[in-house]
Parts: structure tokens; sequence; C-alpha cells
């Protein structure tokens, strides 16, 4: 039997790392896909193929794009590939049925895995006919940014970090070494591109996520304080109050008079928390694809 084939969908937004192709190389026969060919529905797919959507950062736009695929090639197994992982990430991923879905880097252990999915369910596709599918979608999750915005490609991984690691003393200067950036540099071009400074996103993440946490009944308000992040419960009622206009117990009460789901997305814009633009490979060098496709030709030429 030969190896699973599969179209290589590239999402990312920065750039990719060059060894999960090399590992895909050794179980999967790739080809490129385009991004645009999927939005145009031009995308010609052979029999037998899958699809793989990798990105490091999702963003909504992507997640749109990967679930409009899905129904639109209702019976191609897509993979989803991603580097910024979450628990409600992959429940999104799986109740829009994707076949699997793998945090990079990828485990061997994981790719013959999935190797032997796909042999499994191209064999079940030639010995049945074609049945319906069930069609359902599912919200993407609120906490994912609404899209990436070219300038914007290095500090996406600062807000992917305090989305990771708000609960925790997070400072300035490691941020601004994770974006391989000077802190005057990574400060000046985070207020440029959002118009708030960085300690301010992070103090509005903060408590957007302590809105989530007062949701639920009997819950101490200081305790919520310190989970979130602040070391001084008194100070983060004035932060609260600053926000919303009023305390922390006061929205408690209020908070059961309305849908949770639709409160949470008025907390959002009420906190203006700054959502990156959409960002595709389109605007990626030719250079680096002849670089990839070269690398491919290697791979395969080697096995």
């Amino acid at each position: 039997m030969g190896r699973p084939k599969i179209v290589w969908i590239d999402m990312t937004i920065a750039m990719r790392q060059s060894e999960v192709d090399a590992h895909f190389l050794e179980y999967f026969d790739i080809r490129d896909g385009s991004a645009s060919d999927l939005l145009q529905s031009k995308l010609e797919l052979e029999p037998g193929e899958a699809l793989v959507f990798e990105f490091d950062y999702p963003d909504r736009p992507g997640l749109s794009l990967l679930r409009r695929t899905k129904q639109c090639y209702a019976s191609v197994p897509i993979l989803m590939l991603t580097a910024q992982h979450s628990e409600q990430l992959a429940v999104w991923a799986y109740r829009n049925r994707v076949i699997d879905y793998l945090v990079t880097p990828v485990t061997q252990a994981d790719l013959v895995r999935c190797r032997q999915l796909l042999q499994s369910v191209q064999d079940a596709d030639q010995r049945q006919s074609v049945r319906p599918i069930f069609d359902y979608e599912s919200s993407i999750p609120i906490e994912v940014p609404s899209g990436q915005r070219a300038r914007s490609i290095r500090v996406a991984a600062a807000l992917h970090f305090v989305h990771a690691n708000f609960r925790r003393v997070i400072r300035i200067a490691e941020v601004a070494k994770l974006c391989d950036m000077s802190l005057f540099h990574f400060s000046h071009e985070f207020a440029e591109i959002f118009s708030i400074t960085f300690q301010e996103y992070l103090l509005r993440y903060r408590i957007l996520e302590a809105c989530k946490e007062l949701r639920h009944p009997n819950i101490a308000v200081a305790n919520v304080a310190y989970s979130v992040g602040f070391n001084d419960p008194s100070y983060f009622a004035r932060v609260f109050r600053r926000y919303f206009g009023l305390s922390p117990s006061q929205f408690c009460e209020q908070i059961g008079q309305d849908d949770q789901k639709a409160r949470l997305q008025e907390m959002i814009k009420k906190l203006e928390l700054p959502a990156l633009e959409s960002m595709t490979a389109r605007g990626r060098s030719e250079d680096r694809r002849q670089s990839d496709l070269q690398r491919r030709r290697v791979g395969a030429a080697a096995t």
C-alpha cells in the first residue's frame, strides 16, 4: 500500500519550522496547496488526498477557512497542525470534523498513528458508497484572536504568551526577548500597533479572565484576583470598577441576569482588547517557497 497523499495548506504567520515537513515526508506524499485557491473554491484534489492545515498562531479567518473547506469538501479528511494549543481549540477542531489534531513538535508516534488513520479512511472509502454527512457548526472559541495584521507578526507571540501565562508574574523584558526585540523596540512597536501599552493589554486581559471566573456562584472575589495574576485584591477591585463602573461583587450579582456568552462578548468589546487583522501565507517571499519545494524534492528522493 502506498503512502497517504496530503495537500499542505500553510496558514502560519511566522516562519515555518522546516523540520516539521521533513518528518512528514517520511510518512506521506506531500504537495503544496493554496489558501487563495480554497477561498475561491479552485483547489483541485486527487482521489484519496487529504488536507493539512498548518497553523502556528490560529486566528478566526484561518479557522473559518478550515471550517468552510470541510463544508465544501465534506468527504476529504482534514488534519490540523498547530503550535499554539489549547483545550478549547482542540475541542473546536474535533467538533468541526477534523480527523486528527496535531501539536508541534509532532512525535513519531503521532505521525505513525496519523498515517494509519488516513490509510484506514482510504480503505473504507473504497469499500463503501457515499452517505450523507450531518452538517454541524461549532463556534470558534472567543479567546482566538480576530486575525493577524502584517506588521504585527513579530508581536503576535507576545499576545499568545499573555493568553497562556497571565496567571503568573509577566515581565515585559522576557516578552520582548521572546519577540526577538529590545525592550525599547518592543514597547514602541506594541504601542504603535495597538494604541495601548503592553502593560495595559495585560491588565485588560486579566480583567477579562476575571469576568469568566466571576460567573461561578459563591466564588470569592479575592480568590479570583489572585487567580488572574493580581497580588492585591483591593487593587483588582479598583481596576475592575475603572472599566465597568461597578465592583466585582456587583458584577457577580448582575451576571445571572444575562446570557453568559453574550455578556462575555460585551465585556470584550468594552475592554477594547486589540484584535489582529487577517494575515495569510500570501505575503511570503518567493525565495522561501522555492527553498521549501527544493527541500521537499530532496527529502522525497531520499525515501
